[in-house]
Order: C-alpha cells, then sequence, then structure tokens
C-alpha cells in the first residue's frame, strides 16, 4: 500500500472512520428494524443523514488535531513512526467508538434510548458493566473485541504506508487554514447559532428519528451540558403560575414568596404510624397480576397485598434508573436534564429530604439496598438524605437458603431477613426503605423451586424467575411483620425503581396495561390493612408523589418543594406524571402523553388536551431546572 501524498493517506482514514461509524448506524437500524418501520423512506434517509452530521462532529471534534499534525509543511512529519503513532492513537480512538456504540446498540434493546451519562453515574460499579458484557453479550463482546484489533490494525497499515511525494511548500500553509476552518464548522455542526446538540439530531418529529440518528458515543460526551439546553420555552413567572395552578391543594399553603413552589400541609392532628418503602428492582405494573390481569403467576404476594389496599394502577416511574428513582423517593425532584445527579451536586442547590423529614418529626430512620453499599452511591444518597442508618450486602448475614451466589451483593432473602431483624429493635416510630436486587439482569437462579419457566440469565423468563423469588421472600418478610407488635399501625409502601425492558417472549399473549407511557408504567401498592380500606385508585402519579403521600398523611408540617402532590389528597384536582428518558422528558395525565426533545414535541397530536400538556411540561421544567439554577427551589 502506497499513497501519493500525504493528504491522500489521511483522506483515506477520514473516509474508514465515516465508513465504520455507517456501517454500525445500519447495524443498529437493522436489529431494531420493527422499531424504525414508524419512519417512512424519506424520514430514514434523512435521520440517515442527519446521522452523518453527528458523525462528522465526533470525527471531527475528537482527530482534527490529528489531522493537521500529520498535515504540517515539515519534513519530520513524513517519519513514519511519527505517522504510525498518531495514526494508531486514530485507530485506537475510533476503534474505541465503534466498540462504545455497539454496547450501545445492545444497551438500546433494554431502555429504548441511547447510553447518556450512565457511566459516570456507575463509578465505582464499572465491574457491573464488565460482567454484564461477560454473562449476558460473551460472543457479542469478543464480536466486538476482535472489531477493535482489526480497525487499528487497518490504521496502523494505512499509517505506515509508503508516501511518495513529499511536499513542504510554504502555500501548505493555506491548506492548513483551510482544513482549521473545515474542522471547526465540523466540530460545530452548524455554521451559525448554538452548536448541533442532541435535540437537532431529529430529521422529523418523531423518536425513532432521532435515536437512529443519535448513537451512544455522541450522547455520552455531550451528556451534561447545560448549556446546550434551553429551559427557558415558557417564561418563568408564567411557568410558576402554571405549575402552582396544576399543582393546587387544598391542604397545602405556600412559605415564602421568594421560594414560590416551597409548600408546608396546613395543621392536622399528627399520626404516628411506621413507614416500610420497598423498592423492588425492574419491576414493570405487567408483571403484576393484579394489575395486568396477564397471569404470569409469579407474583402471588405482591397480588395479595394489592387487593387488600390501595393498588394505584395509573402510577409511573420518574426515570429508567435505580438512580433517578431514588433521587425522586428520597428529594421529590426530578433531576433536570443537563444538571448534576443526585449526590454529585444537585443537592447544592437546597432540596428537601424524607430521612431529614422524618428525623424532625422524632422518626427513628434506617435505609439499606441488597447490593453492596456503595453500589450507585446509595450510601451517600441515603446520608445524604438524612437516614440515621444505612446497610449493604456486606452487612447482611447470608443463609445460603438459595443456591450460589447472586450477580449483586446478597440475595434479597438475606436482605429482607436482615430489615425483619432490624425492626424488631428499632424504636418506633421508624420510617425505613429497601432496595432489591434479584431482578437486575442477568437473571441469576436462587434455586429450582422458583423457576416456573425456563431458566436463562439472558431472557424474560429468567427475570419471570428472580420475580417469583422476590415476591415469595417478600411474603415471607410481611409474615415476619405481622408477627411484630407495630404491625397493625405499620404502612407498607410497594414500588419500583423504575420498568423492566427485557424483551418480551411472547408479546401476542400479553395484554396491555392501557395506559400512556408504557415504559414507565410501575405499581404502587399501599397496605395497611387496619388502617386503609382496599381499593383499586386510578389516580394518576409517579415517584415525586411518594414523599408528599407520607407528609400528608402523618400530618407533618415540613416545608418541601415538589411538583408532587400526595396520593390520598383527594383536594387535588389536576393529576399528571412526569418522566425523562436521556434527554426527552414526557407527561401524562393518564389519558395520553406528549414528549418533548429540547427542541420539538415528538409523537405529538393536534388537539386541545395536547397543547395543555405540553403547556404544563414545558412549565414543570422551566420551574424546576430555573428555580434549582436561581438556589430559589428550597430554603
Amino acid at each position: 500500500m502506497t499513497f501519493t501524498t500525504k493528504y491522500r493517506q489521511v483522506f483515506t482514514a477520514l473516509a474508514l472512520s465515516f465508513i465504520l461509524l455507517f456501517g454500525v448506524r445500519l447495524f443498529f437500524y437493522f436489529t431494531y428494524l420493527d422499531y424504525f418501520s414508524a419512519l417512512t423512506l424519506n424520514e430514514t434517509l434523512a435521520s440517515f443523514f442527519m446521522g452523518l452530521r453527528v458523525d462528522i462532529m465526533i470525527i471531527f471534534t475528537f482527530t482534527s488535531l490529528l489531522w493537521i499534525a500529520l498535515l504540517l509543511p515539515f519534513e519530520f512529519v513524513y517519519n513514519k513512526t511519527y505517522r504510525v503513532v498518531l495514526g494508531s492513537l486514530w485507530g485506537i480512538f475510533i476503534a474505541g467508538v465503534v466498540f462504545f456504540n455497539i454496547g450501545d446498540a445492545l444497551y438500546f434493546g433494554f431502555v429504548n434510548r441511547h447510553l447518556s451519562d450512565e457511566l459516570k453515574i456507575i463509578g465505582n460499579d464499572v465491574g457491573i458493566l464488565v460482567d454484564m458484557a461477560k454473562d449476558y453479550y460473551p460472543l457479542q463482546t469478543l464480536f466486538g473485541t476482535l472489531i477493535f484489533i482489526v480497525i487499528v490494525y487497518l490504521f496502523y497499515k494505512i499509517f505506515s504506508a509508503k508516501i511518495i511525494k513529499h511536499e513542504t511548500k510554504k502555500r501548505e500553509w493555506l491548506n492548513i487554514l483551510l482544513i482549521i476552518i473545515i474542522a471547526f464548522i465540523g466540530i460545530r455542526g452548524k455554521l451559525s447559532g448554538m452548536s448541533f446538540g442532541v435535540s437537532d439530531a431529529f430529521a422529523v418529529n418523531k423518536l425513532q428519528s432521532g435515536n437512529l440518528a443519535l448513537n451512544g458515543f455522541f450522547c455520552f460526551y455531550r451528556a451534561g451540558d447545560r448549556k446546550s439546553i434551553n429551559h427557558s420555552a415558557i417564561k418563568l413567572p408564567q411557568a410558576i403560575q402554571n405549575v402552582k395552578r396544576a399543582i393546587y391543594s387544598k391542604k397545602t399553603l405556600y412559605s415564602d414568596p421568594q421560594y414560590p413552589l416551597m409548600r408546608h400541609y396546613k395543621k392536622a392532628a399528627k399520626r404516628s404510624y411506621n413507614v416500610v418503602i420497598v423498592m423492588i428492582e425492574s419491576l414493570s405494573a405487567k408483571y403484576v397480576d393484579a394489575l395486568s390481569h396477564n397471569e404470569y403467576g409469579v407474583t402471588p404476594n405482591l397480588d395479595k397485598m394489592a387487593n387488600e389496599g390501595i393498588l394505584f394502577t395509573h402510577f409511573y416511574a420518574n426515570g429508567q434508573r435505580s438512580q433517578e428513582g431514588i433521587t425522586s423517593i428520597y428529594t421529590g425532584i426530578i433531576q433536570p436534564v443537563g444538571f448534576e445527579k443526585y449526590g454529585e451536586g444537585l443537592e447544592l442547590y437546597g432540596l428537601s429530604y424524607l430521612g431529614k423529614e422524618a428525623d424532625a418529626n422524632g422518626y427513628h430512620t434506617i435505609a439499606m439496598q441488597s447490593s453492596d453499599r456503595g453500589s450507585f452511591r446509595i450510601d451517600k444518597l441515603s446520608r445524604l438524605a438524612g437516614f440515621q442508618q444505612y446497610y449493604g450486602a456486606e452487612d447482611m448475614p447470608k443463609s445460603h437458603e438459595e443456591q450460589g451466589n447472586p450477580h449483586f451483593g446478597v440475595w434479597d432473602g438475606d436482605m429482607f431477613r436482615f430489615l425483619s431483624s432490624k425492626l424488631h429493635t428499632i424504636k418506633e416510630p421508624f420510617l425505613s426503605f429497601c432496595f432489591t436486587a434479584s431482578t437486575h439482569a442477568p437473571y441469576y437462579s436462587p434455586g429450582k423451586k422458583w423457576e416456573k419457566y425456563p431458566q436463562d440469565v439472558k431472557t424474560e423468563a429468567g427475570f419471570l424467575n428472580t420475580l417469583h423469588y422476590t415476591d415469595a421472600k417478600i411474603g415471607e418478610f410481611m409474615q415476619r411483620c405481622k408477627k411484630e407488635p407495630w404491625f397493625e399501625h405499620t404502612i407498607f409502601i410497594f414500588t419500583a425503581d423504575h420498568a423492566n425492558q427485557a424483551k418480551q417472549e411472547n408479546p401476542k399473549h400479553i395484554k396491555g396495561t392501557n395506559v400512556p407511557m408504557p415504559a414507565f408504567h410501575i405499581p404502587l401498592i399501599i397496605y395497611a390493612p387496619k388502617i386503609f380500606k382496599p381499593r383499586h385508585d386510578a389516580t394518576v402519579g409517579s415517584h415525586i408523589d411518594i414523599k408528599t403521600t407520607i407528609l400528608d398523611y402523618l400530618g407533618w408540617q415540613n416545608d418541601f418543594t415538589s411538583i408532587g402532590n400526595s396520593m390520598l389528597d383527594t383536594t387535588v384536582k389536576e393529576r399528571f406524571a412526569f418522566a425523562k428518558r436521556g434527554e426527552t422528558i414526557s407527561l401524562t395525565d393518564g389519558k395520553e402523553s406528549v414528549n418533548y426533545n429540547f427542541k420539538n414535541f415528538v409523537n405529538v397530536k393536534d388537539d386541545n388536551d395536547s397543547k395543555r400538556l405540553e403547556t404544563l411540561l414545558l412549565s414543570i421544567d422551566a420551574a424546576q431546572a430555573n428555580l434549582l439554577k436561581n438556589t430559589h427551589w428550597m430554603k
């Protein structure tokens, strides 16, 4: 292999870079052909073109300095070692992007969106990704690794090739200037205005269009750039007014005009009921038979409590990650797009915290999870939220009732046994929070007796088996609780961190739950048979309503700021659920939903109800983001 000039050599490397990224996009498209069938041929082509712009930004942003270094008008740039080193760095980068985007394409199957800042969230749990790649996609990981090696080798071959003409003319500086201008335009993605962002990638107003044009690497390195997110589609005074109207309750009062959404409940008789919150990993509403009637047969204990307690049929997760669910339950806030995560800066804006509110009302508090203490930084989040005690897998004795070892921490049964021991000795009143892990992919079986379906760590059948196990352990936990003197004056709250996005085994046989935003639909069960009469309740709500429900029912008068309301407050007339999927936000009133990508509304209906929801969605986003930014969220 030889090249006439150094320009031809660099151009060849550029062409190979584009071909490789285009190839990954084609792989992504054909992997999810059914998903992208919502696009017409013209929309698909336009989305591929937008994807080319995304690829230009990636390649130009991270390799343009290498081009310039390879094209400088000096004799030393023709040194073979010099060119091979720079060319290999180029190859390693492109190979890394390809490998990353292959992983992103596989990840998309779980959550129907690209990776953004998940890797930043995981932090010291990076081993989770390694284990999932090894156990869940071993062949794909091996294939991706081979591709990585081949790409690096191709770039090595290109830049180790002989260049026939060695030109070092002064006029080449004009070429360098032109290349710098082209690189600058490519990096920005636009000639004018703000640089090309995630929301610009939508060729048409359909989520499928944006997802086809984008890739995981672009979303990852652009994540958290708040300057590229416009949170002022509605002016703040109008946004606050709209939000106040939407969250109006006869039971609350606003506390301070400097903090326009900060409220407290009016004085009422205090109830000293204990509270036990159980957050179940990856539990979609469709898997709870009492809610979906799909007859999976793996949630008999949850079904029993759903029928003997209050089952909320239109309840939603605020996000698609565990940390987002915990953030909403602990603080009553949904992290605005582009803002720091809770535990990494969001808390600096001033938030209200469930643990601290409980402590102020004389409650003893405890939090724990089946995973290791620091997994997903929940130890830090619980401490920030004011929980007095926190425990992880390292603290929990193993009963060895289950076979083998779980993929994360301890089996849920060990955690529930440990929780029982702690609640047996804790002083009343108390508030506890626990987070399970055994239903997290890959779905390791705790034993044959819980396997109702053909066991496979990679499939929905494996998930159902782990859910059957966790439900059984919840049932045993509840039997122990019923023997405690405090049982009759304790409120149990069961929900999920987010929905499960595993591919259905037999989707034609599964009944839909007939709600908008099914990807966020999760159960909420409030069980206290001596306190509440059983009912199925269609009140629309989400994670952020759990904290306000506790404050309302127990008669706590702490100041709090949240767009959530008590699920038990009958004076609230407007109900909604807000959800976040990457850099797209959504809102539903339980009848229909709207989605906004910070440029356009996507998959829209042109009717009055949609317009109302669109206005409220923009108002909530503007109010949350700007009050936080201006430190007027919470005193």
